[in-house]
């Protein structure tokens, strides 16, 4: 059984929900990741985070998430475009899918954890030439347009799913959308296993 997991490395719920792989896994259930923009609008050159901004109290409540799942988390400062890099991600795990988990970890850490602009081209390098993929050959398909339009369709396959927030999972035809905590998501996919078991 596959689950499929749009997400953006922008959003903090995102990084959250990818600690939760292992709960699918051990249900039998294997984790595709896909690209989805949240937020087209942001300028190529990123957008400010106010400290005090409405943005606070969902950093509040994903540091304590990130504390109970063990993951180390710093405020982001600024929200990053991040198109090219989910471009860039689905390049990899398409052409090279041995690499991509260590990239798609790599992405949320450099945002989430250690403050890191992953739209600067250096840093996106960075990532992907320590996942072993050569960085030119990414950035050749980027400014062809055959990693864009990778995402445009991951983004065509969400919309007509009906899925327009991050993360969203999707089981069969069953869809489970937001980071949920360790213990409702294991409902959820016992509930999806005894369906499965009695099909």
């Amino acid at each position: 059984m596959e689950a499929r997991c749009w997400s953006d490395y922008l959003c903090p719920w995102c990084y959250v929900g990818s600690t939760r792989d292992p709960i699918f896994e051990r249900h039998g259930i294997d984790v595709t990741h896909l690209p989805f923009e949240l937020h087209p609008e942001i300028p190529v050159e990123g957008r400010r985070i106010r400290p005090d901004g409405r943005l606070k109290s969902t950093f509040d409540r994903i540091e304590a998430e990130c504390s109970a799942a063990g993951i180390p988390f710093r405020r982001p400062t600024r929200m990053p475009n991040t198109r090219r890099v989910l471009a860039a991600a689905e390049w990899v795990r398409t052409h090279h899918p041995a690499s991509f988990p260590r990239v798609h970890a790599r992405l949320f850490a450099a945002h989430f954890a250690n403050g890191q602009a992953i739209d600067d081209p250096m840093v996106l390098d960075g990532i992907v030439g320590d996942a072993g993929v050569d960085p030119a050959e990414v950035n050749d398909a980027l400014e062809s347009g055959a990693a864009d339009a990778l995402v445009t369709e991951s983004m065509r396959t969400a919309r007509d799913l009906g899925i327009s927030s991050t993360p969203t999972w999707v089981v069969g035809e069953l869809q489970i959308p937001g980071a949920l905590d360790s213990e409702t998501l294991e409902r959820w996919l016992s509930r999806i296993a005894a369906r499965t078991s009695d099909a």
